[in-house]
């Protein structure tokens, strides 16, 4: 009989479902040393050969439990979150922000990177890595937070696998493979329609699921003067995926999903008009509409395997690509992308090491008024494990090689080395330390590989910029004490040539350029306190104090768009079984104008969201509502002096949930 029908470990199905069994879970987990967990999970017996294969759908075939902040589906279902951007922004240490007003293309910060954040963070959907090669964030709408079993931030560790871009962290998504689904509809301020659907079969050699969003707003703002037109958009998004094991040494699997938004987003206000009203229409615009119209859709495919072979070795292989395509409509501006790669993984782990090689090779393209610009990447690393005892020695290196073309401007291909070293040591079956270091880097993207002359602004090869590199140096703990679980860390982050878009002083246009050397220093803490089974508390501070340190004209100054100080805190109470009431809070310190590397403009406000949520479970049925910016605080972005208003005033929705 297979053991492994729900793609997970035996005797966990059931655990997440409480708040006594997230902390039982927690207890028992740190209770126990990293080698006896690694060795459970090596077992040559038949048993545990199926367990191994429950366990790489469910998570890595390394858990990296340093460094790592982690939320389970039951803590996503009692946010309420509308979309993944949302509950990010709401309940991690991420801050989150609209793309000038996109809100489907949102750019994730970890650590203090700025307007470039999104370029220095790993994410990896189901273990596939989704990245754009332009200066454009990925769009995470295309995952509706219902079908998502957990998310996992995972700060300056593990980024051996993943090369060009994995500096700050890795932001990690994956959707469940348990059997069931969910119908959910919901509605909320400003004609806001959210619909999604889940579905998922298991069978004895066959899993297979699939989902399906409707999202529809009116809009916030106006778009332009003397109309009542409104910043309206829909996303909408498909998706399937499956996974047949034959026998316990093998299984096959397979997924493709689709996405599609409009969105019509107003240009910035002034910073009078922002204070005065954040929802009125911008000013007329002397270069056409005072908005920007855009459609685009995105299609990706996998197709993949994973082999246990007898002797231990495991063995992962995946085929894939993407296809998208965004549109400009009042602009008449087209970009075509497509892409395809190729990975593998080989693990073998023993009782006293474990050993991976794997590598990646992938190309990319997109197309704009007949301009191509490709990039094509080689990837192959080596990373291990070594237990001693009470400790863990971790290393890992990794080579690549990036080339970039683009039509009749420029080809420059670059050959980067990247590794980590790391060290945990179980102090107490409640208490641990870690620490490492890790050598990253970031090749310049097809858009910062041009700049343009100063007279007639026509684009050029810009030979002026290199890849940035990092160096970050990082110790942290966890522990637990009683009903508490802490956990937190310092670091520190040496850059050398990091790419950005801004004022050149010595052309006087702007220009993408490096800002030389950068440091920054930080940390984050998170105290989860439970008081009992129904009664929970979350408190999470974090600090980075990003800087600039070359002899770009700017040494000494503060790395715009970072925030120094990030708080949240939240509370969640079942004064009832089937009752759940949360309150949650946060708060961003204000930091400086997107492009104000001088430090003289105005900096934005600082961010806060105070939010309520309830939810009643009534059988196979639940009923939820939530109001989000109770205090009507004005949030924006702020960008050479102009203001793109998000979340400025208090919002209330609600909304029922079928369970199947």
């Amino acid at each position: 009989m297979r053991k492994h029908k729900h793609l997970q470990p035996r005797g966990f199905r059931k655990k997440y479902f409480s708040l006594a069994a997230i902390l039982a879970l927690n207890s028992t987990l740190l209770a126990q040393s990293q080698n006896i967990a690694l060795n459970e999970k090596s077992s040559q017996s038949q048993d545990s050969q199926s367990l191994k294969l429950s366990i790489i759908h469910a998570d890595e075939f390394v858990e990296n439990a340093d460094f790592k902040e982690e939320f389970s589906a039951e803590e996503i279902k009692q946010s309420n979150a509308q979309n993944v951007y949302e509950f990010l922004n709401l309940h991690s240490l991420l801050k989150t922000t609209s793309s000038y007003g996109n809100p489907y293309t949102q750019n994730i910060d970890l650590r203090g990177f700025g307007q470039n954040a999104h370029k220095n963070l790993a994410i990896i959907v189901d273990g596939i890595r989704i990245n754009n090669i332009d200066s454009a964030p990925v769009s995470l709408s295309s995952i509706p937070l219902d079908s998502i079993q957990k998310i996992e931030i995972i700060r300056g560790k593990g980024m051996t696998k993943y090369g060009n871009g994995a500096v700050s962290g890795i932001l990690k998504i994956t959707t469940t493979r348990k059997e069931g689904g969910t119908i959910n509809l919901g509605y909320s301020s400003y004609d806001t329609l959210n619909s999604q659907m889940t579905a998922r079969y298991v069978g004895d050699t066959l899993n297979i699921g699939f989902y399906g969003q409707y999202q529809h707003s009116q809009g916030a703002r106006k778009i332009t003067q003397g109309s009542d037109e409104k910043d309206g958009n829909y996303n909408k998004n498909s998706g399937i995926s499956l996974f047949y094991y034959p026998n316990d040494s093998l299984i096959l699997k397979a997924s493709a999903n689709y996405s599609k938004y409009g969105i019509k987003y107003a240009d910035p206000l002034t910073k009078e008009q922002f204070d005065k009203d954040p929802s009125q229409a911008p000013e007329p615009s002397p270069w056409g509409d005072s908005f920007s119209h855009q459609k685009r859709w995105d299609l990706y495919h996998n197709v993949g395997l994973t082999y246990f072979a007898n002797n231990g070795l495991v063995t992962e292989i995946n085929f894939g690509g993407n296809r998208n395509e965004s549109e400009y409509i009042n602009f008449a501006n087209l970009l075509e992308g497509k892409g395809l790669y190729g990975n593998f993984n080989t693990a073998y782990k023993n009782d006293s090491y474990l050993a991976e090689i794997g590598g990646e090779i992938k190309q990319n393209q997109r197309t704009n008024n007949n301009l191509k610009a490709e990039v094509s990447e080689m990837l192959l690393y080596l990373s291990g494990e070594k237990y001693l005892g009470k400790s863990t020695l971790n290393l890992g290196i990794n080579t690549q090689r990036v080339i970039n073309k683009q039509t009749n401007s420029y080809s420059r291909d670059e050959n980067l080395i990247g590794g980590e070293l790391g060290y945990h040591y179980q102090i107490h079956p409640q208490i641990s330390v870690f620490t490492s270091y890790s050598r990253t880097f970031v090749t310049p993207n097809v858009d910062w590989l041009l700049r343009y002359d100063p007279i007639t602004f026509a684009p050029l090869p810009n030979t002026l910029i290199e890849p940035a590199t990092f160096d970050t140096f990082q110790i942290g703990t966890d522990m637990i004490v009683g009903i508490h679980k802490l956990s937190g860390s310092v670091f520190y982050i040496q850059g050398h040539d990091e790419n950005y878009y801004g004022l050149n002083k010595i052309t006087g246009i702007y220009d993408n350029q490096t800002l030389g050397k950068t440091r920054r220093i930080g940390g984050e803490v998170k105290f989860i306190t439970y008081f009992s089974q129904n009664l929970y508390s979350t408190l999470s501070y974090a600090y980075v104090d990003a800087t600039m340190q070359g002899n770009e004209g700017y040494k000494g100054n503060t790395i715009p768009g970072v925030s120094k100080h990030t708080f949240v805190t939240s509370l969640n109470y079942l004064p009832i079984p089937n009752l759940n009431l949360g309150i949650s809070y946060k708060y961003g310190s204000r930091a400086y104008d997107y492009n104000d590397y001088d430090n003289v403009l105005t900096k934005m406000p600082n961010y806060q969201s105070l939010n309520a949520t309830l939810s009643y479970t009534l059988k196979d049925f639940e009923i939820y509502a939530f109001a989000n910016n109770l205090t009507d605080h004005k949030n924006a972005l702020v960008v050479d002096g102009g203001y793109y208003p998000y979340e400025f005033e208090t919002t209330f929705g609600g909304g029922v949930k079928y369970k199947f």
